[in-house]
């Protein structure tokens, strides 16, 4: 029985934020598009916080907002804590199945074809040929290009023989809890060596959660964090990896990697929503020109700096508690919470934030 083959000019794989948006640019000037999701009812665990300027910035119906947050709160190994107003930045809470499936309801409408389906090989990355497993049935896609958002675990990356990203562990859960209005931040080794906790408010109650880079010990950090900020848990938690940041993959000839899957989360602060939107976006701009590398030379220039300088700063702020003492003591000052407000939430890339930012923060990088 000869095999079914389909032909399109860009394969998605991944339907998360990254496929989503790369599939709407692209069916939006015209190219014939397949996005590949392997289930359009997954939840991926994550605390959900993404800038409200975000929805205006990719035109994304804001009914997937769940609830607007207008303060983060810091809370130091030591238990003391630093609020920041967020003014007219408020960060907006989404659920992730509504948030992911809304969308890739946009990108349909914008002429993209999406298939539930599950990707299995690349049969030859050249031809950005590949194998998938749709309706019970294995079917050859063929495509000029293929953009892989599918995720830290990442098959079409593991297909490529690339080796996959580190990866800090997380733990998290939905708890009963008072809404603080704050989406707070708890920094300490005893429960979140190199990472932090986070408590933030949804319509459900609290999104609570922990990371480590050592595997090993998730449960028992999950458990110090709760006993350290006296929450209730009773129920079912979810074990994820977020991706550690190294900059290096952007592309294999005409396949190219986004969000995850590319490892593009912010250092420090560990946001990755907002950054694989823009990674999707501008992987589809490269496609649009014709050249795969030049998504590399895009975001370099968006968006380099800024991950070094936040890596930089994880590595000094996150390496023990008297560290993390000191980063939420310089946030208690408002020339500090300005700057982090306009590079984090307002995504201001203009260069004198950044230099304003490496000014304030430059004495920790020597």
């Amino acid at each position: 029985m000869k095999q079914k083959r389909l032909r399109t000019d860009v394969l998605v794989v991944g339907g998360g934020p990254a496929g989503a948006t790369a599939a709407g640019v692209l069916a939006e000037n015209g190219k014939d598009i397949i996005l590949l999701e392997k289930n359009r009812t997954y939840a991926k665990p994550c605390g959900g916080g993404l800038a409200l300027s975000a929805f205006d910035e990719f035109g994304i119906p804001k009914t997937s907002i769940k609830k607007e947050i207008h303060g983060l709160r810091l809370i130091s190994p030591k238990g003391n804590r630093v609020e920041i107003g967020l003014k007219e930045n408020a960060l907006a809470i989404v659920e992730r199945r509504a948030f992911d499936e809304t969308l890739r309801l946009k990108a349909e409408n914008l002429g993209a074809t999406i298939i539930q389906g599950e990707f299995l090989r690349v049969l030859d990355d050249k031809k950005c040929s590949v194998e998938a497993l749709i309706e019970r049935e294995v079917v050859e896609i063929d495509s000029d290009y293929i953009l892989a958002a599918d995720g830290v675990n990442s098959r079409v990356r593991a297909s490529l023989g690339i080796k996959p990203l580190p990866a800090l562990l997380t733990a998290s859960a939905t708890v009963t809890g008072p809404d603080t209005g704050f989406c707070e931040f708890w920094f300490g080794a005893s429960q979140a060596p190199y990472s932090y906790s986070w408590a933030f408010p949804t319509q459900e109650g609290l999104s609570i959660g922990t990371g480590t880079l050592e595997p090993r010990k998730i449960n028992e950090l999950f458990q110090k964090f709760l006993e350290r900020s006296g929450m209730i848990y009773s129920g079912k938690k979810q074990i994820y990896k977020i991706p550690v940041w190294k900059g290096a993959l952007f592309n294999k000839h005409n396949v190219l990697f986004a969000g995850d899957a590319a490892g593009q989360v912010l250092p420090l602060s560990y946001e990755g929503i907002y950054y694989a939107m823009k990674a999707g976006e501008l992987a589809a701009r490269a496609v649009l020109e014709g050249k795969a590398g030049n998504y590399k030379k895009m975001w370099k220039g968006r968006f380099q700096k800024r991950f070094i300088l936040l890596d930089k700063l994880k590595n000094y702020f996150l390496k023990d508690d008297d560290s993390a003492e000191k980063m939420i003591a310089l946030h208690q000052r408002p020339e500090i919470q300005e700057a982090s407000l306009m590079l984090w939430l307002r995504k201001d890339s203009r260069k004198q934030t950044f230099f304003t930012y490496l000014k304030l923060f430059g004495r920790f990088l020597r």
